[in-house]
């Protein structure tokens, strides 16, 4: 649960296919799908049928190819269509996940980390990916790095407002659909953002992840995508939160890092 999206496919080889007739159909043998790829598939059929009653513009696409090191479960944008892209098959990372999850609450956390992709699908669709909420401004003092520095933190920092904003989606989710396993599903965020490789990088949602522990301050009624928003400016202007380096602290290392590792995949996948 990366970077900014690409707008090509590159020359890798994809197949695309409807997720619910798949998983309606088990004897569709020509998709060969892995355990694995199956497994991720029926926890998250909560959340691909909720964005097709949506009507949001979604694919399904499963690489093919061994891809190690890839997140498993990502979300591209393309030709005004939001791919969530499985990059299972050599990649012992896809399996290893569900098994850091307890049984029991395993499908829960696969339906929130869906709902997490779908946060950056919306985004895009709104085309709002990387805007600042209205009368927000960017403030950071760009000037005290050179311009390649500058261009760099200011995609990261994007990164990590949108990585925020997917993170209370997926746990709004969470609070909409299954309220009382919520306290674990945000420990299990707590945990995951605590193990980071470096503080303030891109993917350092815990501002957001802190806030959220109340699940009362989800907007209650309106729209999923809607009701994180005051959380989300919350945790933008939060200056710091117990135990959390300030959100314009800037970890210029794993910026400069998840840019390069970008610019290797065809699809430029976000987590």
């Amino acid at each position: 649960m990366g970077s900014g999206m690409g707008n090509g496919m590159g020359s890798s080889r994809w197949f695309v296919f409807l997720a619910l007739l798949v998983l309606a159909n088990p004897a569709a043998r020509a998709l060969d799908l892995t355990a694995t790829e199956r497994a991720w598939l029926e926890a998250a059929l909560p959340v691909l049928q909720f964005a097709r009653t949506e009507g949001l513009p979604l694919d399904i696409i499963v690489q093919p190819q061994p891809t190690p090191g890839v997140t498993p479960l990502g979300m591209a944008f393309v030709g005004g269509r939001c791919k969530l892209v499985l990059s299972m098959r050599g990649n012992a990372e896809a399996q290893a996940t569900l098994d850091r999850i307890d049984r029991g609450l395993r499908n829960v956390v696969v339906e929130a980390i869906a709902a997490h992709e779908l946060g950056h699908c919306w985004r895009h669709i709104q085309q709002r990916w990387g805007v600042l909420p209205a009368g927000l401004r960017d403030a950071t003092a760009w000037h005290a790095v050179s311009t390649e520095h500058a261009d760099v933190l200011r995609d990261m920092w994007r990164t990590r407002r949108e990585e925020g904003f997917a993170d209370l989606v997926g746990l709004a989710w969470t609070q909409l659909n299954h309220p009382a396993r919520y306290a674990e599903v945000h420990a299990w965020h707590v945990r995951l953002r605590a193990a980071l490789d470096l503080e303030t990088g891109p993917h350092d949602t815990r501002a957001w992840v802190y806030l959220a522990a109340d699940p009362s301050l989800f907007k209650a009624g309106l729209p999923l995508f809607e009701q994180v928003q005051t959380l989300w400016v919350a945790g933008i202007l939060s200056p710091a939160v117990p135990g959390v380096p300030s959100l314009r602290s800037a970890g210029l290392a794993q910026a400069v890092a998840d840019r390069t590792d970008a610019a290797r995949s065809p699809l430029h996948l976000q987590d």
